[in-house]
């Protein structure tokens, strides 16, 4: 009969990261057991190693198949369950197991549990464990406890936290769940991976338990450490494992003979890499962990009082570790986009190097937002560039629509140098192989050269529209901030009809005939929708990539292959929630556009329709009649002819011959466009460990891009387009600009000065 390792996984809890989920466990148990054994065997020895009492507690017990892809936990309930476990070969079979009270109360505390006799026939062995398996099951994530706080819980489990029963831990201030304090032990005879791990598990172990130690002894061989208070009897010895690196605690005394004032004077194991290991967890679903939130975390947690620089530093340590190093990051570039594109089948990517194999570009674009986009998606992209502020800067390309619901659709990502001719025509070209020539198709941007470039080579069949916000703040900035003149440009790049259009020129020329002759020359075609010739329905500017590059600002500081699943983490959330949202829908339009038409047929009721005949109407509206064409789903106010939506005057029409609205509108409108937009799946790409990569993939060579960073605090905000107004921040209490009232210096018996003064200290100016 053969036998097998069996590792029994306890003491950790489900994690969750972008739909992925694992299992993380502190500790674990090994043992030898036999392959031909059935489901109540498994049962009882899980019972008799753990020693836990099976008349008061429940066992599940679960196990993650090794497949290619990330497979959800199998929870392990028969024989034939137990059989697939134990028929993998190379791989020791991993059991998770989680305990439930037979009842409904909570254990009592401190509960001394009996003694467990050791068993002769089969070797457990005990150890550290830090192996990590991911899943996509969804499970709460359940609070780690000390075993002590379990009753009936034999002696071998002493070192080990299990899955508590569930019970809740509310606060009686608030009546809101309160974080339970974190503890950390430390066992005689516990190994530790290297001796850099067991430091930084006597760090947290500090942190958690408030005390501060001084090295004794270290050498390659031994670690010693003592109370930081001369006499005190609380000291640890570890020394290597012979032919490993393992390191073992050998003695371990862990009482305190000082006083807690004494120990508690200084703060030296809270460095920034204690607490950038402590708080990694909370970096993994790609959280926006700012260093005022790890202070405050440290003070909350264990009373630790942190300046921002060691917040700064922790959390770029932690994001290092979660995320890797830039150059690991590019090492692996090659190895991960393939990764992509197997999880994520049909999903285009692609990168490109110098001679001397460092980064230049990268681009990828997923099989579901292609799929979405030439299915159901108004054929309008806006593209724009964003700087991203890691160690090798450079620039984030992103290229984004529209849906039905007025909801950003994203299409395609990339990475260059900056935004050069070169750089953009590469990412337009990637652009162009993804979704192909695409009919009546629209690109909007800035005015920058190199997009428009680009675009003219690589789309020629398309048609470029400049952003109409970004040509007003050029005007504006050429030409001063004048409201009146801010606001008639607005109105003329909205209107439909030209004769309007027309109007509101001839009144922007009447007060500043320079600023017109400067949007003239812009091109009336490329930012106004009267004289567009193709469709940019509600689309006139670039703010829908603008609010992209802000809802994955997180990004912009992480690894290039960080970057890449941060968004990879947003998109796959979009796309789940959206197609969820739309599944649920009672209506034939979607949200947006069944508000939009309410909004028309507001005014619709009041408007005189005149048949010419079943199909064709006059509607009086005022100085602007509508000329109605029901079958060819035109107006002469061009509004329903421009954004496939009927306007106020067709409404009036298909209300009086008692037509449906929907029938009117556009499919890109439609519930079912918007379902279809995302019925597409986004995969993970799984850990590192568990990727199957070709050796002439792994093998590629990927250098960091040559660059020096600059001194000082990267910056975190994009920097303001030229003639956008910025706003400045104004103290509360002396009422000057540049600072708040937190920081103000000026003493509050100034703020009683004149207003002029005020006025003048401020730098404020006259707005025309």
């Amino acid at each position: 009969m053969t036998s097998v390792q069996l590792v029994l996984n306890l003491g950790g809890k489900w994690k969750s990261h972008h739909g992925q989920y694992w299992y993380e466990g502190r500790r674990a148990k090994a043992f030898d057991f036999p392959r031909d054994a059935n489901y109540d065997l498994l049962l009882d020895k899980v019972y008799y190693v753990t020693g836990i009492d099976r008349d008061h507690y429940r066992v599940s017990m679960t196990t993650v198949a090794h497949t290619f892809r990330p497979s959800m936990p199998i929870e392990i309930v028969d024989d034939e369950d137990v059989a697939l476990l134990l028929r993998r070969e190379n791989v020791d079979p991993l059991v998770c197991i989680s305990i439930e009270e037979i009842g409904n109360e909570c254990p009592e505390r401190n509960h001394k549990p009996p003694e467990s006799s050791a068993n002769p026939h089969h070797e457990t062995r005990e150890y550290e464990f830090h192996h990590t398996q991911k899943s996509n099951m969804q499970v709460t994530d359940i609070d780690e406890f000390q075993t002590s706080d379990v009753p009936n819980m034999g002696a071998n489990l002493d070192d080990i936290r299990l899955v508590p029963p569930p019970c809740s831990f509310y606060s009686i201030h608030s009546g809101e769940v309160a974080p339970r304090p974190v503890t950390m032990r430390i066992e005689v005879s516990e190994v530790f991976p290297s001796k850099q791990q067991l430091q930084s598990q006597l760090g947290r172990y500090c942190l958690a338990n408030q005390c501060q130690i001084r090295v004794f002894k270290s050498d390659t061989t031994r670690y010693q450490v003592r109370c930081i208070v001369e006499g005190c009897n609380w000291r640890m010895r570890a020394a290597k494992v012979q032919n490993s690196d393992h390191f073992q605690i050998r003695k371990f005394d862990n009482q305190h003979t000082c006083s807690t004032e004494a120990r508690l004077s200084h703060q030296r194991q809270a460095s920034a890499r204690v607490i950038g290991e402590h708080i990694q967890e909370k970096l993994h679903d790609h959280r926006l962990y700012k260093p005022k939130e790890i202070i405050n975390d440290m003070q909350r947690e264990f009373g630790i009082s942190c300046n921002y620089h060691k917040g700064y530093r922790a959390r770029h340590i932690a994001l290092e570790e979660v995320q890797g190093t830039p150059v690991e990051s590019y090492s692996i570039l090659p190895s991960y986009l393939y990764m992509l594109e197997q999880t994520n089948p049909g999903t285009i990517t692609d990168f490109h190097t110098d001679s001397s194999d460092r980064f230049m570009y990268m681009f990828f674009c997923f099989k579901a937002c292609i799929d979405g986009f030439l299915s159901s998606i108004r054929p309008v992209i806006a593209v724009d560039g964003t700087f991203l502020t890691g160690p090798h800067r450079g620039v984030l390309f992103v290229a984004v629509c529209m849906d039905g619901n007025e909801q950003i659709f994203p299409l395609a990502f990339g990475v260059g140098d900056s935004e050069t001719n070169e750089a953009w025509e590469w990412f337009l070209s990637r652009l162009h192989k993804a979704v192909g020539e695409v009919d009546d198709l629209v690109i909007v941007s800035d005015r920058k050269n190199s997009i428009i470039t680009g675009v003219e080579k690589v789309f020629p069949n398309s048609f470029h529209g400049a952003c109409a916000i970004h040509l007003q703040r050029n005007m504006l900035g050429h030409y001063g901030k004048n409201k009146a003149l801010k606001r008639y440009f607005e109105r003329a790049a909205r209107v439909y009809r030209e004769s309007q259009f027309r109007q509101r020129m001839e009144q922007l020329a009447n007060i500043n005939s320079e600023a017109a002759q400067y949007v003239t020359d812009a091109g009336f075609d490329r930012w106004s929708r009267a004289y567009s010739p193709r469709k940019r329905y509600n689309i006139m500017s670039t703010n829908i990539a603008e609010s992209m590059n802000n809802a994955i600002k997180g990004c912009k500081e992480l690894p290039i292959t960080g970057v890449i699943d941060y968004i990879r983490g947003v998109l796959q959330g979009w796309f789940h929630d959206r197609r969820t949202a739309a599944l649920k829908l009672t209506t034939q339009l979607t949200t947006a556009a069944d508000v939009a038409i309410g909004v028309k047929d507001d005014e619709a009721r009041y408007m005189r329709v005149y048949p010419i005949t079943f199909y064709t109407f006059v509607v009086k509206d005022g100085d602007l009649d509508g000329h109605v064409d029901l079958t060819t789903k035109s107006c002469s106010c061009r509004e329903f002819d421009v954004d496939q939506l009927p306007c106020a005057h067709a409404l009036a029409c298909i209300r009086l011959r008692g037509f449906s609205f929907p029938d009117y509108c556009s499919l890109y409108y439609s519930s079912t466009f918007l379902v279809t937009a995302y019925s597409g799946e986004i995969h993970p790409v799984g850990q590192p460990s568990e990727w199957l990569v070709p050796s002439d993939i792994a093998s590629k060579i990927v250098h960091p891009p040559v660059g020096r960073r600059p001194p000082g605090r990267p910056r975190k905000n994009r920097n303001p387009s030229f003639g956008e107004e910025v706003t400045q921040r104004r103290c509360t209490t002396c009422h000057r600009v540049g600072h708040n009232s937190h920081t103000c210096t000026y003493p509050k018996s100034s703020t009683m000065g004149s207003t002029c003064e005020i006025g003048e200290a401020s730098g404020s100016h006259n707005v025309l």
